[in-house]
């Protein structure tokens, strides 16, 4: 067993691997090719790749990594993926109500900026407020999956099952 770091200023990567009560080996160990001096130099500072992420993720029991990933790392994840908190199932579903009920009185408004193809001048105002609304239901959505891969990796959900559902629906 290796000894506990006294870093003071640990990467998200140290504090999730030590969270999961790993040392470097031992999480090398269950991931795949991915070496302990690797995961050291991530955790000092090297940007890791997407396959690293994915790996730690799973091995970490932690899958927003991959959210703190593209939100961070990646230009394109940056512009386009919502970044989420963790959190528990509860909070996620009522802000996922919150959410769906705050666009529901606007979806006629939607439908008559979009139907001609174009956003005028005077559409704009309203058609930014849709969107931003969208964004969080968005969000919602990705914290939804997030906290799913979670109990996934912890063994709450059969993954074999979830799969085969997705599958035939």
């Amino acid at each position: 067993m290796g000894r506990q770091s006294v870093k003071a200023n640990k990467s998200v990567y140290q504090l999730f691997r030590e969270d999961a009560g790993l040392t470097r080996e031992a999480a090398s160990d269950q991931m795949i090719g991915v070496s302990p001096s690797r995961i050291e130099k991530i955790e000092n500072g090297q940007d890791p790749t997407p396959y690293d992420i994915l790996q730690m993720s799973k091995c970490y029991k932690h899958p927003e990594l991959c959210n703190i990933y593209c939100t961070q790392k990646c230009d394109i994840g940056a512009k386009y993926v919502p970044a989420v908190e963790s959190t528990e199932l509860p909070s996620i579903i009522l802000e996922t109500i919150a959410s769906l009920n705050d666009i529901q009185p606007l979806t006629s408004r939607l439908i008559e900026i979009t139907r001609d193809g174009k956003i005028s001048d005077e559409e704009i105002r309203d058609f930014a407020i849709i969107q931003k609304k969208l964004s969080k239901i968005s969000a919602a959505t990705t914290a939804l999956q997030l906290w799913a891969d979670k109990m996934i990796y912890e063994k709450n959900i059969n993954e074999e099952i979830m799969k085969a559902v997705k599958e035939t629906i």
